[in-house]
């Protein structure tokens, strides 16, 4: 009965007349005023902005916190990305698309309820860095001579480049929220599914700082003067606000009684409104603006409108059109004239609508309110000019007309600034992929922070600049023909590393015997392997991995000794049998345990003893093959370890070794180089390993299976390893090889033949432009560098002195300098003879 009448009792709530649509027509009458209250605050703080006769009441924000999140009005808030350039214009058409499609989905995560900005900023070079720029430390009277003349031919390239520029990208988004504690985790989500989608790119992001927001704000207020922000000078103890550091002393709104500029100090500035687009619009709209060798910020400001909202605003729109194309019929009737016929401009506005309402509601599209700008700034009017012509014609040939924003600088520069809020109230409607569509990405350029010269970029001849600590995965190949430049290249990447990297170790595998002049050069070890040499290393040394479980070495020292075994085999690629991997297991762990009692490590001449005293006929197989390794002229693996890495830069020369012989070495090395990562882990010391030729650990399984194994456990320990080879196609004949690849965020190609170009364009997926970077027609320095996302094609007139000497491996020029030299020998001989 209770629930009988409890039923009744809900019913009758339910069904209390006029109660549903009350509420609903409240909560609607709600939102809606809540909504206008929103605008109008909006609207009376644009206003306060437009009023305000000082500075710090004229720049668009009011609080900026460390974490990066700005308050920009009261209730707005904003937070900051910087993301990396990819490679877009030379990409292959497949790959352009799917970079479109994950730009469409990028701005398709931000709701109606935010505000998206997307910013690209040409950033001079500081003049009095150009041409005087210290990229290398001189400090160590080891490598100064060579750091100095360095340094004097990275900034005379310098000077080449066409626009010395740094180009920055930021992707800011604002929400509203009544608090920063409420603000914060709806930015949080809001940067989570932006840093997804633009790592699906091959993009790199990360939020920006609160000083680096700062810095970024005051490029553009004080275009080329210096930052002095610090967060110990603002608060109270300081009375500073973060404006009153990055602010400039003046900015005058109507110089010279001009409403079409502004002046910031002692700089020109013009705002210009993106107004008008043409019907087809490029991907390279917007690049070829950014490409201009001039300093610009262009910023487009996007906010999704509600998709119900936008379906019911294009069907206003058709609704009006259809009364005046009934209107103009109409009147046609009345005048006697065919009523068929209409303005064409009326025509194709409703077939434009139609089209749009299509793409609204049938193929997931959003309608966005867009606005779009572009700010430059020089020291002088007539420079200013100029170079708002030169943005104004290329935007024409592009089919985009860019007016200057008349008595409307000052909100056109605050809505230049990386703060997610629209001061201009100059906007057009756009589809997600009419917004996507203008692409951010330009020509491509590589400058990181920290990184080594790698070459000029082929086309603004700027400085190309890799730091391979900043890559996801460090690991890397080098490729090309003989006299491509391949050698070269390493030796100034091995260069790049002991001038800017004074702590890291570098250890070299070197089967020609050529890279012994920069290792000695700069203070370092070079260690010869051959027959006559009394160099011993013993694979089966565990020193500097005490850290590791007994069960973890040996499990490393079997992978070894399968992949050694290996390399004594003349047989094709068929892979040790099953029964030899158990018998070479055995007999290590026999060997080591028959060590530890006498408390020693193994020596070969043990594990050989161990096999012949296998019952099985394998055994014996396996100890003959070792046998020329434990007695006679190769048996300097077969001794107690005399090698070490005593000094930071070491290189293993192999050169006296026949080629089945080094594929033995080569790994017997690696076993000391692991030690060796281990223990500067351990330090905190990045191990960088350079393995030439390196396809000769490619001719059997179980080497294969070895190095891939090392390859992807030494990113967890800070190697960084560098494969170099010049047969490539035989190389990635292996399914292994072709996956350590596509999984190392570096490769360096120069000059290929045709076979090998063709298997690294079907790789990694390049376009017909890219592949040509490598082609046969290029010169001996040139290629393709890939780091990352970034794809940037080289060139490389390194001029002659110390350094090139160092680097140089052209047969004539060597032989002639041996000449030369030799001619100074006996000429000094001789002198001495007469005396």
């Amino acid at each position: 009965m209770s629930r009988n009448s409890s039923n009744q009792n809900e019913q009758k709530a339910l069904v209390r007349p006029g109660s549903g649509p009350k509420r609903s027509k409240s909560l609607g009458r709600r939102m809606a005023e809540q909504e206008r209250e929103l605008t109008d605050q909006m609207a009376e703080k644009r206003k306060r902005r437009r009023a305000a006769r000082d500075v710090y009441g004229a720049v668009g924000f009011d609080l900026m916190y460390e974490n990066g999140i700005a308050q920009v009005e009261e209730g707005l808030f904003s937070q900051t990305l910087a993301f990396d350039d990819i490679s877009y214009q030379s990409a292959r058409e497949e790959t352009q698309q799917a970079i479109f499609s994950g730009w469409c989905q990028l701005f398709d995560y931000f709701g109606a309820e935010s505000c998206v900005q997307l910013a690209v900023v040409n950033r001079p070079i500081p003049a009095d860095l150009i041409g005087r720029k210290r990229f290398f430390d001189a400090s160590d009277p080891a490598t100064a001579a060579y750091a100095e003349e360095y340094n004097r031919i990275l900034n005379d390239k310098m000077r080449e480049g066409v626009s010395n520029l740094v180009r920055e990208r930021y992707l800011t988004f604002s929400v509203g929220a009544a608090s920063i504690e409420e603000a914060i985790p709806k930015l949080a989500r809001m940067r989570t599914d932006a840093e997804q989608t633009l790592a699906k790119m091959r993009s790199a992001s990360r939020p920006l700082s609160g000083e680096e927001r700062l810095d970024a704000i005051h490029g553009l207020l004080r275009p080329g003067k210096p930052n002095l922000f610090s967060w110990e000078a603002v608060g109270a103890a300081g009375g500073l606000t973060s404006k009153d550091l990055i602010c400039p002393t003046s900015l005058d709104f109507k110089p010279e009684g001009s409403g079409t500029c502004f002046k910031t100090e002692d700089t020109w500035g013009q705002v210009l409104s993106i107004n008008r687009f043409g019907s087809e619009l490029s991907d390279r709209c917007l690049a070829d603006i950014i490409d201009l060798p001039i300093p610009l910020a262009i910023s487009i400001h996007v906010q999704a409108m509600d998709k119900s909202k936008a379906v019911a605003f294009v069907k206003k729109r058709i609704a009006w059109m259809d009364k005046e194309i009934i209107d103009e019929q109409m009147s046609a009737v009345k005048k006697g004239y065919d009523f068929q016929i209409l303005p064409s401009e009326l025509k194709y506005s409703k077939e434009e609508a139609e089209d749009l309402l299509d793409h609204l509601q049938n193929r997931n599209q959003r309608l966005y309110v867009y606005t779009g700008l572009v700010y430059t700034y020089a020291p002088t009017r007539e420079q200013l000019d100029d170079q708002v012509m030169q943005i104004v014609s290329t935007a024409r040939r592009n089919s985009i007309e860019a007016d200057a924003l008349d008595f409307r600088q000052r909100e056109g520069l605050n809505s230049v600034l990386p703060l997610g809020h629209n001061h201009v109230e100059v906007s057009r409607m756009m589809t997600t992929a009419q917004v996507a569509i203008q692409m951010p990405f330009a020509t491509q350029e590589l400058a990181q922070t920290g990184g080594g010269y790698y070459g000029q970029n082929k086309q603004s001849s700027n400085l190309v600049l890799c730091n391979r600590k900043r890559l996801a995965s460090p690991m890397g190949f080098v490729a090309g023909k003989p006299g491509s430049g391949k050698s070269f290249s390493v030796k100034r990447e091995i260069e790049n590393t002991i001038l800017a990297y004074p702590d890291d170790e570098i250890i070299i595998l070197d089967p020609a015997g050529e890279y012994s002049p920069v290792v000695v050069a700069n203070g370092g070890e070079s260690i010869r392997f051959a027959p006559d040499s009394d160099t011993h290393l013993n694979p089966f040394d565990l020193a500097d991995v005490a850290h590791q479980s007994p069960s973890a070495q040996m499990a490393f020292k079997i992978d070894a000794f399968l992949a050694l075994s290996s390399a004594t085999m003349a047989e094709g690629a068929e892979g040790l049998p099953e029964a030899d991997k158990s018998i070479i297991s055995r007999c290590v762990e026999a060997a080591y345990r028959e060590a530890a009692e006498t408390g020693r490590d193994p020596l070969l001449g043990d594990f050989h003893r161990i096999l012949k005293e296998q019952p099985e006929p394998e055994a014996r197989d396996i100890a003959l093959r070792y046998e020329r390794y434990v007695e006679g002229a190769l048996s300097f693996f077969n001794h107690p370890s005399n090698v070490g890495f005593e000094r930071r830069i070491t290189n293993i020369d192999f050169k006296d070794l026949s080629e089945n012989m080094r594929a033995f070495g080569i790994i017997a090395v690696l076993e000391s180089v692991r030690n060796r990562m281990y223990y500067n882990y351990e330090r905190g010391i990045t191990t960088w390993l350079y393995i030439d030729e390196v396809q000769s650990l490619f001719g059997h399984p179980a080497i294969i299976s070895y190095f891939s194994k090392y390859w992807a456990e030494g990113r967890k320990f800070n190697l960084i390893a560098t494969g170099i080879t010049q047969n490539s196609v035989y190389m990635l004949d292996h399914e292994e090889a072709r996956n350590m690849v596509l999984n190392s965020d570096f490769v360096l190609l120069h000059k290929q033949s045709p076979l090998d170009r063709r298997a690294w364009a079907e790789l990694l997926d390049m376009s017909a432009q890219e592949a040509s970077y490598i082609d046969e027609s290029v010169r001996a320095g040139e290629g393709l560098l890939i780091a990352g996302g970034a794809r940037v094609p080289l060139k490389d007139d390194f001029p002659k002195g110390k350094l090139y000497e160092l680097f140089n491996t052209k047969p004539e020029e060597i032989a002639a300098k041996k000449r030369e030299s030799d001619f100074a020998k006996r000429a000094r001989r001789r002198k001495g003879a007469d005396q």
